[in-house]
């Protein structure tokens, strides 16, 4: 088969990839769409340590059933699938919980040295295997695996009815955390992020009020419209200390801060703030195989609709083209969607 083929920073190649091996409880899996995700981006750049070379990317796909192992199931050759593609164990504590996210035997399709969904094929347990509504397209199908951390992060939240709530960073989370927010019966939501183009995008995801840092007074339109106490909930997307601080300085005193971003190893927080207004700091992480499941019916309910945020669709084999654009100047470029030739 042909895969895009990470050899190194910034050195992607469309060529030969070995295929997979069907094993007996598994489905290949032609791939009809997806996604370059930010993570993806930065292992492409070589800053994150996640991507062991050669290896094939991509986490966020969708596609259609075409062989099946001869012990599996739950599929048949035609079936119109997408894929949770965090590889659990089932057997740990956390596993036994519920919380599959958390265990520490799991494996990441496109990341690390397991191949991923850039490629012509990809094999996956059939466990792993949702079926997509016939409301869902292919490329629909790819955003599952982002709406899937974000509602996480917004589950993490708590009651959100007739909250203040703020986002902070407009990509791809960011805005399906908007989405989400919104869906969740937030009294007003907030986004924030440097660029005007993905505001204007956030607008279309829900946001009530966008605040662009370089050129507002963000903490002044946030105090205002909170009698001067600050947002019930600050939801941070991004992963840097400002953002991070950002996240606390407009919080209301014993108001609560998820943090989802996960960029930077380490940030630079204002700890007498947080100890001294009982704020509450806390961290998110993907999602449950059952939270996959319930964000696919959401959308195949038509909750959320992806089309404000999927900027363009481009072949498969000029991937390495788009990887360097999103890398070196992606302008107003939010979630770039792979397709086969």
């Amino acid at each position: 088969m042909k895969g895009l083929v990470y050899h190194g920073p910034k050195e992607l190649l469309w060529e030969d990839a070995e295929d997979a091996i069907l094993g007996r409880k598994d489905v290949r899996i032609a791939v009809k769409a997806v996604g370059i995700c930010g993570s993806d981006v930065h292992g492409y750049l070589g800053l994150t340590g996640r991507r062991t070379p050669p290896m094939i990317m991509g986490h966020e796909f969708s596609g259609v059933v075409d062989q099946v192992g001869e012990e599996a199931t739950r599929w048949q050759v035609g079936d119109r699938v997408t894929v949770q593609p965090a590889q659990f164990c089932g057997t740990c504590e956390f596993c036994k919980e519920g919380l599959t996210n958390l265990c520490g035997n799991k494996r990441f399709y496109g990341a690390m040295d397991c191949n991923g969904a850039m490629a012509e094929y990809i094999v996956v347990p059939e466990h792993l295997v949702y079926r997509l509504p016939d409301s869902v397209d292919f490329s629909s199908g790819a955003m599952i695996e982002a709406a899937a951390v974000a509602y996480r992060g917004v589950k993490n939240a708590g009651d959100l009815s007739g909250k203040h709530v703020l986002v902070i960073g407009a990509g791809t989370i960011g805005q399906l955390v908007t989405a989400i927010v919104r869906l969740k019966g937030a009294k007003r939501v907030y986004v924030s992020d440097l660029s005007d183009a993905r505001l204007e995008v956030a607008k279309k995801m829900g946001a009530d009020v966008v605040l662009n840092p370089k050129s507002m007074d963000i903490r002044r339109i946030v105090m205002d419209s909170t009698d001067n106490k600050g947002v019930d909930v600050a939801i941070e997307a991004v992963g840097v200390t400002p953002s991070a601080k950002q996240s606390i300085e407009l919080l209301r005193t014993g108001g609560t801060a998820v943090w989802i971003g996960n960029s930077a190893k380490f940030v630079e927080v204002p700890m007498q703030e947080i100890v001294t207004r009982e704020l509450h700091i806390r961290g998110t992480y993907i999602y449950s195989h059952e939270e996959f499941g319930e964000v696919l019916e959401m959308v195949g309910d038509g909750g959320i609709s992806f089309d404000p945020i999927i900027s363009l669709h481009a072949k498969m084999s000029e991937g390495a083209r788009w990887f360097a654009q999103l890398a070196d100047s992606p302008g107003d470029l939010i979630k770039v969607i792979l397709i086969p030739e």
